[in-house]
């Protein structure tokens, strides 16, 4: 082989690199130890940028095409090897592919749970997640300040430099609103916003836009289970109605406990006379809600359905029935005194 055929064996005559998959968004060009030749072609794929290094120095950017090198389409490369009159020898460059296209539906998440103060539930231990999308739009900046010397840089070397920055955000995102759990739907919209703004900002500088964020808060059981009673509730009169089935869940469990007394609770006479004292109050109480809301009133209904049950009641209306303020037993009109518990009638 002659000396002229040895040479041409060592030197590229043409540079162009498909990645070899989506999430991969910068590559440099192997070029197994060879050297560029002049007026070697350089085939830039759609959605690619190649960026030429010489002696750790960015030089020229190449956007999608095809290029024969040469001192008139390279005039950095050309003007630091002082080049004047065009190649007279082959040179060495660096190549490095950066991928342009945009990125989409990264996950994230939150390092650890954030302690968080709310109006409603007191402190909150929560975390978050979601998905981030984004572009190299400056691939100089992104090569010096991100990629460095690396050869390789892909999506998870992205996600491993920003997953504590990112919780950091969110944590300065949510302790500086006030939190409602009960609007987390739009609580969530809102630190998307903030969060593609301030991680914009941050990412800014080495080269990156961020294009979309989406956050979805992870809530403890307890508070996502009365978030579902709060909506349950809601057709009935928002957060009145959530009050309300409480207390009625708080009585209904008190009677339940007593029922299971065999010695006295819900067996005895006291025991009937409070359970049906609590479930007038309970049917008075979903009556003035359900009158406020314009239904028929539920506490009319309840108060003649108790009138009928009582002996002795008459079709034009008896008196209403009374019971004793400390055991709840029914007491007639005249007694002083309760027959069951003996305490003194008002």
């Amino acid at each position: 082989m002659g000396l002229g055929k040895l040479f041409k064996g060592q030197c590229l005559s043409s540079i162009n690199y498909r990645a070899t998959e989506a999430w991969e968004l910068a590559q440099v060009f192997d070029r197994e130890g060879r050297r560029i030749m002049h007026e070697s072609v350089l085939t830039v794929q759609p959605g690619q940028e190649a960026v030429l290094v010489n002696e750790g120095v960015l030089t020229d950017i190449f956007e999608p095409g095809r290029y024969e090198l040469s001192t008139e389409n390279m005039p950095i490369t050309t003007s630091l090897k002082e080049w004047k009159y065009g190649f007279d020898e082959t040179f060495v460059v660096e190549t490095i592919f950066v991928n342009k296209n945009d990125i989409v539906d990264i996950p994230w998440g939150t390092s650890g749970k954030l302690t968080i103060p709310d109006q409603t539930f007191g402190m909150v231990n929560l975390g978050a997640n979601g998905k981030y999308s984004f572009a190299i739009t400056d691939s100089a900046a992104f090569i010096n300040k991100l990629m460095g010397t690396k050869r390789r840089y892909t999506v998870e070397d992205l996600k491993g430099f920003l997953t504590s920055h990112i919780s950091m955000i969110f944590k300065e995102i949510v302790t500086g609103m006030p939190m409602n759990f009960f609007d987390i739907q739009g609580y969530c919209g809102e630190a998307s916003e903030l969060m593609k703004q301030k991680l914009g900002e941050f990412l800014a500088d080495y080269g990156i836009t961020v294009k979309a964020m989406n956050v979805q808060i992870a809530l403890p059981e307890a508070v996502l289970k009365a978030i579902d009673e709060r909506a349950t509730m809601g057709a009935m009169g928002g957060m009145q109605a959530y009050a309300f089935k409480k207390q009625v869940d708080a009585q209904t469990e008190a009677m339940v406990s007593m029922a299971k007394n065999p010695n006295g609770g819900m067996n005895s006479m006291a025991g009937m006379g409070m359970q049906m004292a609590a479930g007038m109050a309970m049917a008075g109480q979903m009556g003035n809600m359900m009158n406020s809301m314009g239904q028929v009133p539920m506490g009319n209904m309840a108060q003649a359905g108790a009138n009928a049950a009582q002996p002795g009641a008459q079709a034009g209306g008896a008196a209403r029935p009374k019971f004793c303020s400390q055991c709840g037993s029914p007491i007639s009109a005249n007694d002083k005194f309760c027959s069951n518990c003996g305490a003194k009638l008002g």
